[in-house]
Parts: structure tokens; sequence; C-alpha cells
């Protein structure tokens, strides 16, 4: 009998036509580590007089899948798909456009993915794979992501889908990300990057709670969107530029954050480019800190719909066209 070896454990998505109806996994991404752990709610029943349970009643199940791995131009589209929601890019010769945003008083249409980990030895399946949280963290070390990816409950010795398709790798690199600020979301056009800048980070969590019923099943029936969370650190050198938000947080005055790598070209003049745009309040102190001898502060903000907008937060990633 061949052993698992860990180091072969394969993640490929398929993406779903029909959320929570399996397709086959065709979809391999190469950088992006998805960890899937199954969850469950057990009921445990003691009678009186007894020092032990009796009785386990299963409640509920489904799977958490921890992601990480470095920010692409390519791979980051399924991730946004999932938790800001479906979107149609447009096309140009060789590059395609894609604006990812959440609709402010409305439901959105997440993309949902079959998920299919393991390898020829043994594999494990998930459906409704929905992602829940997702932070994009920039430094001049690196360019990272982290999140939470919910899905249905496991299903055990599957055949992994052959014939996939490698998502091409194109990365955002710490030498190609700037920051620029800006008192209106058209302003950050015009706007001067920020050159202080230690680190940047775009975090949006508690997208969506399974929602469960009496339906025969332990499984989840239906994903709902719930109040999400929505952030943007910012950690600059303590210097006219880096105090320049105590005067936001102390008037509640909205301020436009524009965290942008641009990679290589595409084609003609169009570089591959991860925008990401969000309006942020100051709504905590800020905390001081040294790195690497400098003095520094860093401004924990929160993401706020801006009426001018009307939106709170707008993702632009451009890249090649496939196929």
């Amino acid at each position: 009998m061949a052993e698992i070896a860990t180091i072969f454990q394969l993640v490929q998505l398929g993406i779903e036509t029909v959320p929570g109806t399996a397709v086959a996994a065709t979809k391999k991404l190469a950088s992006l580590m998805i960890e899937p752990q199954i969850k469950s709610e057990i009921q445990k029943y003691r009678g009186t007089g007894f020092k032990f349970p009796a009785i386990a009643s299963m409640a509920k199940e489904w799977v958490e899948a921890d992601l990480s791995g470095p920010i692409t131009y390519t791979e980051i589209i399924y991730l946004l798909s999932s938790i800001l929601g479906t979107t149609t890019p447009t096309a140009g010769t060789t590059d395609q456009t894609w604006v990812f945003n959440i609709d402010p008083d409305g439901a959105d249409t997440p993309k949902t993915y079959t998920v299919e980990w393991g390898d020829a030895t043994r594999a494990l399946e998930f459906d409704y794979g929905l992602v829940n949280a997702l932070t994009l963290s920039f430094s001049r070390d690196a360019c990272e992501l982290s999140g939470t990816m919910l899905g249905s409950a496991i299903t055990d010795s599957i055949t992994m889908t052959a014939g996939t398709t490698d998502v091409a790798l194109i990365p955002v690199i710490p030498t190609q990300v700037s920051v620029k600020v800006a008192d209106t979301q058209a302003g950050l056009t015009g706007a001067s990057a920020l050159t202080r800048v230690v680190s940047a980070e775009w975090a949006l969590s508690d997208r969506f709670n399974p929602a469960y019923f009496l339906d025969g099943s332990t499984d989840w029936a239906a994903a709902v969107e719930t109040e999400p969370t929505l952030g943007v650190k910012l950690k600059m050198e303590k210097d006219a530029a880096g105090m320049g938000l105590l005067t936001n947080m102390r008037d509640g005055s909205t301020k436009f954050v524009r965290i942008q790598g641009i990679g290589n070209i595409i084609t003609g003049a169009i570089p591959y480019t991860l925008t990401i745009d969000t309006a942020c309040k100051v709504t905590g102190e800020p905390t001081f800190s040294d790195e690497d001898g400098i003095q520094c502060i860093e401004w924990d903000m929160e993401g706020f719909y801006d009426t001018t907008w009307a939106k709170a937060t707008m993702i632009t990633v451009i890249n090649a066209k496939i196929g």
C-alpha cells in the first residue's frame, strides 16, 4: 500500500454552476494552499446518576479550509469572485479587466467551488466552497494572502479529476507595490505615492453564514450574507505623512486608500495590475513601533460606505486572457 505523502496532496478547483452542486475540478492552483479541516457540532447527553454520556447526536457538519500563499495577478480572481461576488471581465485583445465590489445594499452573487484534495492513493472532496475571509498583506519582504473557505461536508474516497489546467502564475512582488491616500476616490488617480510606507493590509471577513434546516441532513443548505468586517492597515514612518491621519481620526472624515501593484506588460502599454481602493475612517488608536531603527506609526482603519462613490471598496485586476 502506498503511503499518503503530504507533499503530493494536490488541490483542484471546479467552478460550480449551481452552488453546492459538485462539478469536475479542472483548475489547478499551484501557489495557493487550501488546507481543509472537518468541523462539526455534536450534542452529548448524560443521564442523571451516570458518570459518562450515553448518546452522541450529530447536529451540524461542514468544512473550514485555511487559505495561504503569495498574491498573484492570476489566481487572485478565483478568491475575489467568491468573497466579493461574480463579475464579468471586460476583454481586450490579449488582456482582461475584472472589477470587483460589494453591493452596499443588495445581495451579491458569490462564485462557489468544488474542491478536490488529495492524490491517487486517497482523495477527498467538498462542494459549496465559499471564501468567507481574505487578507491581502504587502511589505518589502513579501506580498501574501491568508483567509478561510467554507464548504459542505467532506466526501471521502473520490477519484480526482484528470486533465486539469494549471493557472498561470504571475506574482505580485514587493517592488511593484505602491500606496496612495486621497480625500476622494477620484483623487487617487492623480495622488502621489507615499514614500515611507512600511506595510499595508486589506482584510475582509465575516461575509457568509451557513444556514441549516431540518431537512434530513447534517450538512448546510445555503449561505447567507452577514454584516462584513472590512479593514485597512497602514504602517508608515512617523513623519508628517504618517501623522496625517490624526486629523481624520479626530474629525471622523473619510480617507481613500489605494494599494496597487503594477507588473510586467501584457500587451502594448497594458500591464498586469492589482488595484485595491477603500473608503476608510480611523476608528481606533494608532500604535507606535520601531521598524529596523525607524520610528513608525500604524493606523488601523475600517472600511465605510461613501455616498459620493456609492461603494466601500473596489478591487480591479488586469491580467492576460485565457484561451
